[in-house]
């Protein structure tokens, strides 16, 4: 009974075959430009470099900006 492949088999099993590969290859393409993608997360990684390195250089702006700051205040005479 089962050795028997008949033309209903072999077009269940076709479209089965044919089902997974859509099935697949919708997945991986969710995978690589979905919402939550390989290639987002990339460009979310890039970006968290750059603004660490942008707070970096703007704490020692501030660092400066707050020394000299402090060397105007004390130039000021008391009242």
């Amino acid at each position: 009974m089962f050795n028997q492949l008949t033309f209903k088999n072999i077009i269940l099993i076709g479209f089965l075959v044919l089902f997974t590969v859509i099935f697949a290859n919708y997945m991986a393409s969710l995978l690589f430009t979905g919402k939550n993608s390989l290639e987002t997360y990339e460009s979310l990684k890039t970006k968290k470099v750059q603004l660490e390195n942008k707070i970096k250089s703007m704490q020692i702006a501030n660092a400066k900006l707050q020394k000299d700051y402090f060397e105007l205040k004390n130039l000021e005479p008391e009242q």
